[in-house]
């Protein structure tokens, strides 16, 4: 058999799982760089101005439905100052709702609706993950690929 093509069949899990981990891994870094910036961020009480649906949940027979998600315009007060502000990506609200949003002291215009650090911490893990085991599979793949080439010593050199 030829060897690039034995070599490209015995890889292909170690050639999508490594890169798929870094890219991962970069995001996770860059996302916990977000996150990390949002650790002085405040807590306060938001109140709900306005929802306009973003995506429409799926009609489709046959499709697996999709969440609604939502565009709330909400309106929170810093220091006696209110401020207007936009959050997508939301779950239903009515007006009048009220959420917790985190705001940055420095400059409360700029809001976020989480601040933690679990989430980029678990796709660097993923990311980790698929890398070791995309690794682990390139092992066994140069493993398996050693095997045959023995295995065709073997019957290259049966009945001489």
């Amino acid at each position: 058999m030829n060897k690039i093509i034995t070599i490209i069949r015995e890889s292909a899990a170690a050639r999508f799982l490594i890169p798929a981990g870094i890219i991962l891994i970069v995001f996770g870094i860059v996302f916990f760089g977000v996150s990390k910036q949002n650790q002085n961020f405040r807590q306060t009480e938001a109140s709900v101005i306005g929802a306009e649906p973003e995506k429409a949940a799926a009609a489709d027979p046959g499709e697996t439905p999709a969440d609604e998600t939502y565009l709330l315009r909400i309106r929170y007060t810093v220091d006696g100052r209110e401020y207007e502000s936009d959050l997508s990506g939301m779950s239903k609200h009515e007006a009048g709702d009220r959420i917790t949003v985190f705001y940055d002291p420095d400059d409360p215009s700029r809001i976020t609706q989480t601040k933690s650090l679990i989430i980029p911490l678990i796709i660097i893990a993923a990311g980790i993950g698929a890398c070791a085991a995309g690794i682990i599979s390139g092992i066994h793949a140069v493993k398996r690929y050693a095997k045959m080439k023995e295995q065709e010593k073997e019957w290259g050199t049966y009945g001489k």
